[in-house]
């Protein structure tokens, strides 16, 4: 497995999951909790996405497989999917395939790390889409290793920039958050095309 490949797909998965503008949401709904509580809920924000990531890898396939869907249309289904969730990111709008109306009225609930935070926020289709259609590519057990460790790494990277969350948005701003998600989005798109081209040939050569 080439470290281009590696790069790759935790770029995809980083783009795809864009913590930087779950910032602000993540601020929005911990507003009226103590630093603690705040710290702790994304810590388990990064947990829940490092384990839906990483057993999306090994579970992904096999159900596929098990509801007969040729990777091909999967692939070209979830690069639409991830190409609509980039679309959104070029105009800096949050999009309905990551959160919908009703589940931005989880955030009155007790605890808001795994949902809206982690699924569908950033731990969404277009990321599981994403991990699905990558690990068909890498049949190997050690393969799928590296690919669950990136699934992990992502989840670290979360809990990390929640942790310093509040110094981000002062020194970034609104709108220095908004020109990295629509340079995201651009990256996301051309990412999303070529799931799409890879989708459409294999399956023309199934």
């Amino acid at each position: 497995m080439k470290f281009s490949s590696v790069l790759n797909y935790l770029v995809s998965l980083f783009v795809i999951c864009s913590p930087l503008t779950a910032i602000p949401v993540f601020l929005n709904l911990t507003q009226d909790r103590s630093r603690k509580d705040r710290l702790r809920i994304g810590l388990w924000s990064g947990v829940a996405v490092a384990i839906i990531l990483s057993m999306t890898v090994w579970i992904g396939g096999p159900l596929l497989e098990f509801l007969a869907i040729r990777i091909g249309a999967f692939q070209c289904a979830g690069g639409i999917v991830v190409f609509l969730l980039a679309l959104s990111m070029l105009s800096a709008q949050p999009s309905p395939i990551r959160q919908t109306a009703e589940e931005v009225g989880e955030i009155n609930k007790p605890s808001v790390a795994v949902v809206p935070l982690a699924i569908p926020l950033m731990a969404g289709p277009g990321a599981i889409s994403a991990a699905i259609v990558t690990s068909a590519n890498f049949s190997l057990f050690s393969q799928k290793m590296i690919l669950s460790l990136c699934g992990v790494l992502m989840g670290g990277i979360v809990s990390v920039l929640f942790y310093f969350s509040t110094e981000i948005e002062r020194y970034v701003g609104n709108t220095g958050l908004n020109i990295i998600t629509r340079i995201g989005g651009l990256i996301l798109a051309s990412l999303a095309a070529e799931t799409i081209f890879q989708g459409i040939e294999n399956f023309l050569s199934a």
